[in-house]
C-alpha cells in the first residue's frame, strides 16, 4: 500500500513537471532540469555519497573537493539531458539534424550506424545524452534499445506512450534475445543499441574498468559472435543547447569461426571498455556517476583474475 502512494506521488510529480515543461521553450529545457539536479544534489544523501566515491577511487578528481563538484555536475547534467530529450524531438528531424549534431566517426562507420543495409549492433553508455541519442539514430533507420523498465509502474507507462513518435522501440532487459526478436530484428536490418555500462552481476565479465575490478555486460560482444552482425561502440555528447557531438568508434566485424567464443567475447568487450574509459575521461561530468558500478568481487572470481 505504501508502495503504490509513493508510485502515484512519484506519477503526479512526473505529470506535473511534463505540463511546466510544455510551457519552457526548448533551448532553457536543459537548463531548468540543470536546477532540479541541484536540488536533487543537495537532498539525496546517498547517491551523491556513491558518486563522490566513486570520482575518488577511480582518481578522476584529485581531492574530496574536485570530485564533489564534478558530482554536482553530473546530477545537473542527468536531469538536464532527460527533459531536453523531451523537446528534442520538437527541433531535430532529419532535414535540420546537421546544424544540431557534429559527427566524430569516418564516413563509412557513421553510414554503417545509420543506413538500414543490414542489421547492426551499437554498444554505448550512460555517458552524454543517449536517450536523445536513440531519437536521433531512428531518424534514419529503425532502433531497438535495451533497458530495464522503471520501478514504477505508472511513470514507465506515461513514457512510452509519450515516447519519441519516431521508429524507436524499447526492449525490457529481462525478456532478453527471444528467436522472434532475432528474427524481427534481421527482417527490419535495424540497429539495436545496448547500454554496456551498468553493474552486470554474476553473469558479467569481471575487468579492470577506471582502474577497478567491475562486472561488465558482455552481451554485445556475444551477440555479435552469434550472429555476426556489424558492432560499433558509440557516445552522444552533449556541447551546448540542442548541440551534439556524435562519437562512432570502429566496427568489430567478426573474424574466422573459433571454438573460444568466451575468449573472443571477453576480448571485444574489454576493448570497448578501454573506449569508454577513454571518452569519459574527456567528459567526466557528463558521466553517470550515481550508479553504484563498482561492487564487491565474488571471491571465486578474485582468484581466477589473480591467476
Amino acid at each position: 500500500m505504501f508502495l503504490t502512494i509513493r508510485y502515484l506521488i512519484e506519477y503526479a510529480a512526473v505529470r506535473g513537471v511534463w505540463l511546466v515543461l510544455s510551457l519552457v521553450p526548448a533551448r532553457q529545457a536543459y537548463q531548468m532540469g540543470a536546477l532540479l539536479g541541484s536540488l536533487w544534489f543537495l537532498l539525496s544523501r546517498r547517491r551523491k555519497g556513491v558518486a563522490i566515491k566513486n570520482l575518488l577511487q577511480t582518481g578522476l578528481a584529485a581531492s574530496p573537493k574536485d570530485a564533489r563538484q564534478v558530482a554536482h555536475q553530473s546530477f545537473r547534467h542527468f536531469l538536464g539531458h532527460i527533459l531536453e530529450t523531451i523537446k528534442a524531438p520538437g527541433v531535430i528531424n532529419r532535414q535540420n539534424w546537421r546544424a544540431h549534431v557534429e559527427i566524430e566517426a569516418t564516413p563509412e562507420d557513421l553510414a554503417l550506424l545509420l543506413t538500414p543495409d543490414q542489421p547492426v549492433i551499437l554498444a554505448t553508455a550512460h555517458l552524454g545524452c543517449w536517450e536523445i541519442a536513440g531519437f536521433w539514430a531512428s531518424l534514419f533507420r529503425p532502433m531497438y534499445g535495451l533497458a530495464r523498465p522503471m520501478n514504477n509502474p505508472y511513470v514507465q507507462r506515461f513514457l512510452v506512450q509519450d515516447h519519441f513518435r519516431t521508429d524507436l522501440t524499447i526492449l525490457p532487459k529481462a525478456h532478453g534475445f527471444s528467436p522472434e526478436l532475432l528474427r524481427i530484428w534481421k527482417e527490419r536490418r535495424a540497429a539495436l543499441a545496448i547500454v554496456m555500462d551498468q553493474h552486470a552481476g554474476r553473469n558479467g565479465l569481471w575487468m579492470e574498468f577506471l582502474g577497478r575490478p567491475a562486472s561488465v555486460h558482455s552481451s554485445p560482444a556475444r551477440l555479435h559472435l552469434l550472429t555476426g552482425y556489424p558492432l560499433l561502440f558509440g557516445c552522444f555528447v552533449r556541447l551546448g543547447p540542442l548541440r551534439y557531438r556524435m562519437i562512432v568508434t570502429p566496427p568489430v566485424l567478426a573474424g574466422a569461426a573459433s571454438s573460444d567464443r568466451e575468449t573472443e567475447a571477453r576480448t571485444i568487450t574489454e576493448e570497448f571498455t578501454r573506449r569508454l574509459e577513454s571518452l569519459i575521461r574527456r567528459y567526466p561530468a557528463q558521466y553517470l556517476w550515481m550508479h553504484q558500478r563498482w561492487r564487491p568481487m565474488p571471491t571465486h572470481r578474485k582468484l581466477k583474475i589473480e591467476d
